[in-house]
Order: C-alpha cells, then structure tokens, then sequence
C-alpha cells in the first residue's frame, strides 16, 4: 500500500487511539488485579483502597484504559457478559466489572453519586435527590438493585471503583475567607462517604489524581486507614538506571508506532543525537508529555513534506507547544540539558 500523507486530524485520533506500553503499565494492572482479588476473598466485609497520585501527563490515564481493554474486556467476554463479535471498545465502555469515574468539577456527595450511576449506565442517573441517589449506587454496587421490568435483582457484577480526578474536590484557589471554609467542608463530606463506602463492604476503590488532590483523602485518618497500597507514577529520573530504561522503552515504542499508524512513511529514530535525554528533559520525565511533543513533532515533518521525525522537528516541537502550554521552561534541543534540576525535578 502506498503512503498517503494524513491530515491533522487523522494524526490526533491516531495519537488518541495509541496504547504506548512500558514497565510500569503491567506493574499498575497487577495492583488493580490485587485489588479485585482481595474484594472478591471478603465480599461481606470493609474494602480498602488504592493511592493512584501522579502529576499531569504522567500516563495515569492510559494505564487504566489499558487495564480495561486488555483484562477486563476479555473477561467479560468469557463471563458471557458480551457476545465475543461485539466491538472492543463498546464493550470497555459498557461493562461495569470495572468502572472508570472522572469526578465532576466541583464534587459534592449527590454529583459523586451522580458519577458512578452514569458510568453504571442508569438512565435516571441525575433524577432524585442525593440521599436517594447514594441509596441506588449501594444497591447497584452491592449487586441488590432489582431489574425495573422482571424485579430481580441484578447481583454484584463490579468489583472495582476507580475514581479519577479527585481534585476536583477543590472548588477555588483561595486561601482565606468564606470560600475556603466551603472547599474544606465539601472535601470532608466526600471523603466522609468514600469511607462509608468502603466500610460498608461495597467494593475495594481507587484514588486518582494529581498528588495534591491526596489531601482530600488525608482529612480523614479512619479513611487513611484503610489504605491498601500505592501506585508509583513519579516523573522518571535520569540518573536512576531503571527509569531511565523505562524511558528509552517509551521512546522505541512511540517511535514504532509512527510508522505503524501510517503517519510517516519512514522510521523514525528516537534513540539518537542524545534525543532520548532531551526528550526527558522538555517533558520533565513525565510520558504524557513526551507524547505530547511527538505529536507536535509529526506535524511539522508533515509540513516540511519529512518522511520521519528529525532533531529540528523536535526542537520546534518544544518551541511551539511544550513551552507555551508550560510542559517545561526551557529547549533542551537548542540549549543542552541543564544540570540539577529540570522543570524543577531532579535530574
């Protein structure tokens, strides 16, 4: 097949649609494995939950959405929960084995409930007030709710919450006055009934989110305690031999898939030139990021008419949407590495 040069938008859905695998990612599906695992050994007793914290592009996300394709699509699959023909990504949007919550901005108790019946799939999601929508998520969670047509009950199908964006607990940045006192009382509410939750045996949670927004679940030290572990998504470090493996990993990954989605019609060669340290560099160590600039990157070897990504591609990648969307504060491919700190992460 003959190379044919994508558009724009063909590149950003090519860039949504890629799964970029490294160490990490199985170290986080082990995680949510265990999780299940201890959920399904005390299905009658308190839950626990796990600390998901990471900065912005950190490549939480895509660790998730990974989990879902990959375990629990094909086991609802062989559950019988979904015919085997039926489209993969229909099927991680519809099971509930495991439910993937964003917060709303804002997060009250009625829109956290709210949340988890739209990712349910209750079509009253948003009828009735909170106390009567917290009631039907632990009646759906504790497998009680009963079908509306045949009255029998749906039995306990999801074994695992995860709650994403959990600073969206916050509601302003204001440090004194009224407002803040409303923040801190709306957080507490909520981790009030995140504990109830778990207490009440409904089933094992996951906390997602930027590392500030673990404050929210600090507040409360009977919640704290029912901690069951944490997940690792720090920026990768240069000087430590494992991360930056991890790194170059990432690197040879995303280099591949350029050309396996057709973007380019040649290979592009990420692991030269020191890219791979100035990559790290302009993304600080997070993923995300990287991806972010080689997404950039790509457009502007299309619009030189390039067959793969070049040095100058990346160089002016950084130029035109890492710096000015503050991914980093300097162009480590016209300036060099700078020693210590990048993007105020140690090197």
């Amino acid at each position: 097949m003959s190379y044919i040069k994508p558009r724009r938008s063909a590149v950003e859905a090519a860039f949504e649609m890629m799964r970029i695998y490294h160490p990490r990612i199985p170290e986080v599906h082990d995680k949510l494995d265990e999780a299940r695992e201890f959920g399904r050994l005390v299905p009658n007793r308190p839950k626990r939950y796990i600390e998901f914290f990471a900065p912005t592009h950190s490549g939480k996300s895509t660790a998730i959405t990974t989990y879902i394709e990959d375990k629990v699509v094909p086991e609802a699959i062989e559950r019988g929960l979904f015919p085997a023909d039926m489209d993969r990504e229909e099927i991680a949007r519809q099971q509930r084995i495991v439910l993937h919550v964003t917060l709303s901005p804002n997060a009250s108790k009625r829109s956290l409930a709210v949340d988890i019946l739209t990712q349910l799939g209750d079509p009253r999601a948003d009828s009735g007030s909170g106390p009567v929508l917290m009631r039907r998520v632990y009646e759906y969670l504790s497998g009680t709710f009963k079908d509306p047509v045949t009255g029998q009950p749906f039995g306990r199908q999801t074994e695992l919450v995860i709650l994403d964006e959990l600073q969206h607990l916050a509601t302003s940045e204001v440090k004194q006055g009224k407002r803040e006192k409303s923040n801190i009382i709306r957080s507490t509410e909520v981790s009030d009934t995140l504990k109830t939750m778990l207490i009440r045996g409904l089933v094992p949670m996951v906390f997602v989110g930027i590392p500030a927004a673990r404050d929210h679940i600090t507040i409360d030290r009977q919640l704290t305690n029912r901690e069951m572990g944490k997940i690792d998504f720090s920026p990768l470090k240069w000087s430590s031999a494992k991360d930056q493996e991890i790194f170059l990993e990432y690197c040879i990954e995303a280099s591949a898939l350029l050309q396996e989605h057709e973007l380019l019609p040649e290979e592009t060669k990420l692991i030269e030139n020191d890219i791979p340290h100035r990559l790290w560099a302009a993304s600080g160590g997070c993923l995300g990021i990287v991806s972010r600039i080689l997404e950039q990157a790509v457009f502007h070897a299309l619009d030189r008419d390039g067959t793969r990504v070049e040095y100058d591609d990346l160089a002016l990648a950084v130029d035109t949407r890492a710096i000015p969307n503050n991914m980093c504060t300097y162009n480590p491919f016209r300036e060099g590495v700078a020693g210590g700190t990048v993007n105020g992460q140690a090197a």
